[in-house]
């Protein structure tokens, strides 16, 4: 199969993140070039191997569409979101990103819950991440207004319905850290999830922080409202069971 050809005011929109009529007046103005040959009609089929050159600037066209994951520390206050008429949203921290709005966070955190959120630009990698049928495991830092019960780890293994719920939550695993803390790995990622499941158990949680999806745990390097750009290898390890879980399914 022959390689897919990429017009060249398209891949200068891309790759130095600027409209694709700012990219077509670039291009006629003689100001971009294809391996180093000027290049001045916006029309040109280019392969996706090409470098490309703005005002001197490289950037390879394979690089330019490629997808990105970002992985934020998001604060408190912050809703997950595009836009909210509200709340400020988590993607005012990416508007210096080039196609900012080609972005968008991988499910959902509440305004108060804190801690790892994606942002990608990559559709079918925030399906395959969302879907309750792919299983794949979050961790979630929780405090909570009364002591944990010993029997709550049970509860939550069962499989709990919440009262506001059609279904049954998936069974979770509840790791108790403290007499007001632990850690809920949840395999759904359904609305409000672990404060629910709480709630089923007559708690409260205080404070709820995402701590991992899969084996990727939040960068500690990273504070509040900072993010980074994923690398291959994490992106594997999303899709990998941390060792601490232990599927009450199947126990």
């Amino acid at each position: 199969m022959a390689e897919k050809l990429e017009r060249l005011d398209r891949a200068v929109s891309h790759a130095f993140g600027i409209s694709r009529t700012i990219a077509a007046r670039a291009i006629k103005a003689g100001r971009v070039a294809v391996d180093g040959q000027e290049a001045a009609d916006p029309s040109l089929k280019i392969q996706k191997t090409a470098t490309l050159s703005l005002d001197g600037e490289d950037v390879g066209v394979e690089d330019a569409f490629a997808k990105r994951v970002f992985m934020l520390n998001k604060p408190a206050g912050y809703v997950s979101a595009d836009r909210d008429a509200n709340f400020p949203t988590v993607a005012g921290f990416f508007q210096g990103e080039a196609r900012s709005e080609e972005l968008h966070c991988v499910g959902r955190l509440d305004a108060d819950t804190t801690g790892l959120l994606l942002v990608t630009d990559d559709g079918d990698l925030n399906h395959r991440l969302t879907s309750p049928k792919k299983g794949v495991v979050k961790a979630y830092e929780a405090l909570t207004r009364d002591p944990i019960k010993a029997s709550d780890a049970k509860a939550f293994a069962s499989g709990l319905r919440h009262p506001e719920e059609h279904s049954r939550y998936r069974p979770a695993q509840l790791v108790t850290t403290g007499e007001k803390s632990a850690v809920v790995y949840v395999t759904e990622g359904r609305f409000h999830e672990v404060k629910r499941l709480f709630e089923c158990v007559g708690n409260e949680v205080t404070e709820l922080r995402r701590l991992s999806i899969g084996r990727l745990e939040l960068d500690d390097s990273l504070d509040e409202g900072e993010y980074r750009m994923l690398g291959k290898d994490e992106l594997a390890l999303l899709f990998e069971a941390p060792e601490s879980w232990q599927d009450p399914e199947k126990s």
